[in-house]
């Protein structure tokens, strides 16, 4: 039987079921999909058709990269080794370059790798982990919603520890499970709840992680977290983006974190464990 991927257990709640497919949550609160779907129909997710959307956004998604980097840059001035996992068609890669990193991706789509690798970008397509970085090889890792994709989370952000110099810095973007405005404005719009997970849907999200078990996951890897804060990149169209600026100032009113997305920013100890 399948463990969860953060403590282990193997027995859950469930909070959806379609076509086979269960939505469960743990007691340690992570809530995921079960069983996980083949590799292949997940390669297949992500084609051509998938990142259409995000040309047709580029303008608004510009606004959110430059945003995204500004963050990077302030922790990790250029120039730096950045690696970015879930590159795509390598937009945030080619911003990245622009202003003095050394890039890299991975991409586990055929479609979003072979677009990035076609404007000079050095991409690995497949997961993390299939790249074979020598360790301690990276001065910042970026991960912009996509550890939600990944069939195990724990084993990417292990790998990303291991390639991570001491010292080094990982920012990571996810979905917020506790995005209450978002969802409170969706059932106003359409008179039903958000489902975690539709047969069939774009977005194929298999794990939904809350501040809480964000920060567990990273800290049981090795990382030290910064902060969980609040992802004002969640959204690029217009519509979302307003709700999650509502969210955000409710978080800064209150310190509660009910926006629709959450980031995470830790690094490695400063020094390795073998040094004396």
């Amino acid at each position: 039987m399948r463990a969860c991927n953060l403590c282990g257990r193997t027995q859950w709640e469930t909070l959806e079921e379609a076509l086979g497919t269960r939505v469960v949550r743990c007691a340690c609160d992570l809530v995921f999909v079960t069983p996980l779907p083949p590799r292949s129909s997940l390669e297949q997710a992500y084609d051509e058709a998938y990142y259409q959307p995000w040309e047709d956004q580029a303008r608004l998604r510009q606004i959110m990269w430059r945003r995204r980097m500004d963050h990077v840059a302030a922790l990790v001035p250029p120039p730096a080794m950045l690696l970015d996992v879930g590159c795509g068609t390598g937009a945030f890669l080619r911003l990245a370059k622009t202003r003095g990193c050394e890039v890299t991706g991975t991409e586990l789509s055929h479609a979003g790798a072979e677009a990035a690798m076609a404007q000079g970008l050095r991409v690995h397509e497949g997961e993390i982990w299939e790249a074979e970085f020598p360790a301690a090889s990276f001065d910042v890792v970026t991960c912009w919603h996509v550890i939600e994709h990944v069939s195990d989370p724990r084993r990417m952000l292990a790998e990303v520890h291991r390639i991570l110099r001491p010292g080094g810095w990982l920012i990571l973007a996810t979905p917020n499970l506790e995005d209450y405005i978002f969802r409170a404005a969706y059932m106003l719009a359409r008179l039903r709840r958000p489902r975690f997970y539709e047969p069939g849907e774009r977005e194929v999200h298999l794990f939904f992680f809350s501040a809480q078990t964000l920060r567990c996951l990273g800290t049981s890897v090795g990382f030290e977290v910064v902060a969980v804060g609040f992802d004002r990149g969640a959204a690029a169209v217009w519509g979302k983006r307003l709700v999650n600026e509502v969210a955000y100032a409710w978080f800064c009113l209150t310190g509660l974190n009910w926006g629709m997305g959450l980031e995470l920013v830790a690094r490695t100890p400063a020094t390795s464990k073998d040094e004396p």
